[in-house]
């Protein structure tokens, strides 16, 4: 009797602590940079898909359980998910590091085979003229005559006046063409982003949109500004946005 009472203790107690190990809590935490503390970094749950973005002096508070998946996400900072352990469920509390986004520069060939007698061989020519001029020794002892000119300039006497020094003129079609191809990097680079931080499951599993056709939604929805809303970070309206279109690109695809 006493033994089934005792297996009947560890198991209610075995039970107990699975139940509360699975029971949503609210973990807060702290998000650094470096030294520096991170505001407005968006945290979400990614398996509720519920968030918050961090205050001023880098705290949240978000409600999870363990195994959840955490995504932290700022422009400015490469993104980072966390898996809930059991630590963090005992401690209730975490603290984040993120590492600043660094954009790499494309690759330059500048045509080198680590041959320097054959490099400078194969270095392209010279444009620039040299000099015709040419001096001795002596020309150094000349005196010159006087300045009969003064503090003033010398008359100019060839055939074409030199006009006056213009200001720089603005090249706004340069602009303009640099504005736009920023603008085409965005739009290239927004489907990347939004799959590497919202993960696929979250198409596939959470709005039932296929693998193949996660693209071809992410285009459907642009008509909503998402892109731009993402940009802004405004991450969490991308997600309601998301959730909200699929149900008639559903009802389309079906």
């Amino acid at each position: 009797m006493k033994l089934k009472l005792t297996n009947l203790f560890f198991f209610t107690l075995v039970t107990t602590y699975c139940f509360a190990q699975n029971e949503p809590f609210k973990l807060q935490g702290k998000i650094y940079s470096g030294l520096n503390k991170v505001s407005d970094v968006h945290i979400i749950n990614l398996n509720t898909y519920v968030g918050t973005v961090s205050n001023d002096y880098g705290d949240f508070e978000i409600t999870a359980k363990l195994n959840d998946s955490i995504l932290f996400s700022s422009i400015e900072y490469e993104p980072k998910k966390i898996k809930v352990t059991e630590s963090m469920v005992k401690s209730k509390n975490i603290t984040v590091f993120l590492i600043t986004s660094v954009n790499k520069l494309k690759e330059v060939f500048v045509g080198l085979t680590g041959n320097l007698a054959f490099d400078l061989k194969s270095k392209p020519k010279d444009t620039i003229p040299t000099h015709t001029f040419s001096f001795t020794k002596a020309d150094l002892k000349k005196d010159l005559g006087p300045d009969i000119h003064g503090p003033k300039s010398a008359p100019f006497v060839g055939p074409f006046k030199p006009l006056p020094a213009l200001a720089t003129i603005p090249n706004f079609a340069y602009e303009k063409e640099q504005r736009l191809k920023r603008k085409i990097n965005k739009l290239k680079e927004f489907p990347v982003k939004i799959r590497r931080e919202l993960g696929i499951k979250f198409f596939t599993e959470k709005l039932n949109i296929p693998a193949e056709k996660i693209d071809n939604f992410i285009n459907y929805c642009e008509y909503r500004d998402v892109i731009k809303k993402y940009y802004e970070k405004k991450l969490f309206e991308v997600i309601e946005i998301f959730k909200e279109e699929s149900i008639t690109y559903n009802q389309i695809k079906e």
